[in-house]
């Protein structure tokens, strides 16, 4: 199995003998990659569609994969996973906010497991803020390419001072309103857009990553100043986003 880059350097977030699930598997390379090269002893992935997880199971089965430690379950999230099964847990191509709503609806289970790498399509920013203030630690960040997009990829620690009976009370107090609530108080700055603790190696992308997320801005503010009606301070907030990300290509520059 030849895996994509952004595959390939999710695979390389993972160490041999760690134990995984894919959520939203589509086609289950990922996992395919893991077990056929021996890093992963037990794979288990999941997707909301049948016809999506067939996909996984005839991309197993074409390679005459047929073993008990290799699982495939229709669900949502993290539901079909059971508490402390897995060491890491891989959520890839969605929207970011859908991953705080997957990771806060059961808050005592998000906590059994020992590491998640999140690649998140969109919503990075809130996807950031979320971690934070739900006490996780993003632990390091990288980049990988695919086609004119830049992907973010987190590795992500959760909580560990809690025992257990402390981490069912959390979930028994929060799991109703984290993936919600706090992204209400979202503030909505450019800071949480950018990636933080970047891997060594990520140097050279993370300019490239900040370039066209410059020129996104310059546009944006180019195409309300040319517009028939100037929104005063929606103009200055996106003239304060292309200052912070100018500021810090000048401080790479240095």
């Amino acid at each position: 199995m030849v895996l994509s880059e952004r595959l390939h350097i999710i695979a390389n977030q993972i160490q041999k003998g760690q134990t995984m699930a894919d959520i939203g598997t589509d086609h289950g390379f990922l996992p395919l990659y893991l077990w056929e090269n021996g890093v992963c002893p037990k794979v288990i992935m999941t997707d909301v569609s049948e016809a999506s997880l067939s996909k996984a199971r005839g991309a197993f089965q074409s390679q005459m994969i047929r073993d008990e430690d290799v699982h495939f379950r229709c669900g949502d999230g993290l539901a079909v996973i059971e508490r402390n099964e897995v060491n890491v847990v891989v959520i890839a191509g969605m929207g970011g906010v859908l991953m705080t709503q997957i990771l806060g609806a059961d808050l005592a289970k998000t906590l059994s497991f020992d590491k998640y790498i999140l690649q998140p399509r969109n919503g990075s920013g809130k996807l950031r803020f979320w971690l934070e203030k739900a006490g996780f630690e993003i632990e390091s960040e990288c980049f990988a390419e695919e086609g004119k997009f830049i992907c973010e990829i987190l590795v992500v620690i959760p909580p560990t001072n809690f025992t257990e009976k402390d981490k069912v009370a959390i979930a028994d107090m929060k799991e109703k309103v984290m993936s919600l609530a706090i992204l209400e108080n979202y503030p909505d700055t450019i800071q949480y857009e950018i990636p933080r603790n970047l891997q060594l190696g990520s140097e050279n992308i993370f300019n490239l990553f900040i370039n066209k997320k410059l020129n996104i801005e310059k546009n944006i503010l180019n195409a309300m100043v040319c517009g028939e009606i100037a929104q005063k301070e929606k103009i200055n907030k996106i003239k304060e986003r292309i200052e912070f990300l100018e500021s810090i290509l000048h401080n790479n520059a240095q």
